[in-house]
């Protein structure tokens, strides 16, 4: 009885987290697979996610984010990883010429030079056969 009871406040608390629609939530690194390109989600320095319908979607490359979110043509609230926190998608700075998992070269950084505005045009524009 009481490993029920104990299994079934487990759950409450897992559900109650997820359901944060404003604040990020880690996934559970190297098993949660990008929504976009099915890789697992394992480089924390590249990751990122977002929230929309209340559903939270993980991506191991913000590229990957950027595009799936053109793919359905909808907008939502985003983090991106940085250091060992999460930060606004939109509000970050980036750094282009990483090493990232599908190779969109873009990870948040403090010392970026980048807008996600850019980053967007330019991973865009590379999925579309142009120059980044």
């Amino acid at each position: 009885m009481i490993t029920r009871r104990a299994m079934m406040l487990f759950a409450l608390a897992l559900v109650a987290c997820q359901g944060d629609t404003d604040r990020a939530v880690d996934p559970v690194w190297g098993k949660q697979p990008c929504e976009h390109c099915k890789m697992l989600v394992s480089q924390k320095a590249s990751a990122a996610q977002l929230v929309l319908d209340g559903d939270r979607y993980y991506f191991d490359d913000v590229g990957c984010m950027i595009q799936w979110l053109d793919e359905k043509k909808r907008t939502a609230r985003a983090w991106v990883r940085s250091g060992d926190g999460w930060l606004d998608a939109e509000q970050a700075r980036y750094r282009g010429g990483a090493m990232t998992p599908m190779d969109h070269g873009y990870v948040a950084s403090p010392d970026g030079d980048v807008t996600y505005t850019e980053v967007r045009t330019r991973v865009l524009a590379r999925a579309k056969g142009g120059s980044p």
